[in-house]
């Protein structure tokens, strides 16, 4: 196993002297390495939470979180992070935009633009490389996003909800790019949605949270070969299994 977390706590202070909030509660799952794993569970139940802490932008209160064999305690450049909003900076043209992560790790100019623009053609952004963010469609400015991470070559990616703004069309096309970058890069990818159609079309494994404060109350294969039919008996079997797991968490069942 590449990633492993374990017995990982975390509680929020209550406001005007409500009790702590749990969050998570001794959650414990381990992703192997190049595997994509879709993380699904009840909204508000931890799921950005929990990627924080693997990203080290959050401490947990207690547990251990190694990434191959070594405990990540804080921001690594070998884990990336793509979040829900784009968080470009409108003021940067894509190839701008693309380069920061090389541009504060201190890399000359030439070879992080020469390092920008592989990026920005192997990410069909060819002809928008001094396009700002504004003049870019949504799928267009998660492509930024998400080569702004992948420049840096993280071991581990996290992604939290990225397509989650996207319309319909969009979203299932970006699905598709996600999945050929994968294809090729072989990254060890850990997915938060809320969208179990998703999880069922990109994952090995998806993992289903319970209510707040989480744990891992399912970890499900995802057992057809790529490329795959979003309306598969299997697919379908699988989506029923997920959602009704959920709804039993939603109405306090489990």
């Amino acid at each position: 196993m590449s990633l492993s977390l374990t017995g990982i706590h975390k509680s929020f202070p209550g406001e005007n002297g409500a009790p702590p909030l749990k969050v998570l509660a001794g959650l414990d799952c381990a992703v192997e390495a190049g595997r994509l794993v879709s993380v699904v569970g009840p909204s508000g139940c931890g799921k950005t939470t929990l990627l924080r802490i693997i990203a080290g932008l959050e401490p947990a209160d207690r547990g251990r979180v190694l990434w191959q064999g070594a405990a990540l305690a804080g921001p690594s450049r070998r884990v990336g992070m793509v979040f829900q909003q784009y968080a470009l900076l409108p003021w940067r043209s894509t190839l701008g935009n693309i380069e920061l992560g090389l541009e504060m790790a201190g890399l000359e100019r030439d070879q992080r633009r020469a390092a920008a623009r592989e990026y920005v053609e192997a990410f069909g952004l060819a002809g928008f490389e001094h396009s700002f963010p504004h003049q870019l469609s949504g799928g267009m400015q998660q492509r930024v996003a998400i080569a702004r991470t992948l420049i840096l070559k993280p071991e581990l990616v996290l992604m939290d909800e990225p397509f989650g703004s996207l319309d319909s069309q969009t979203r299932d096309a970006m699905q598709e790019f996600l999945l050929s970058l994968w294809q090729q890069r072989q990254d060890t990818i850990v997915f938060v949605t809320h969208n179990v159609d998703e999880a069922v079309f990109l994952s090995d494994e998806i993992l289903v949270l319970s209510r707040r404060p989480a744990r891992v109350l399912a970890r499900l294969e995802v057992p057809q070969a790529r490329p795959r039919d979003r309306t598969s008996p299997a697919s379908n079997d699988l989506r029923r299994q997920i959602l009704s797991l959920l709804k039993q968490e939603q109405v306090g069942l489990v």
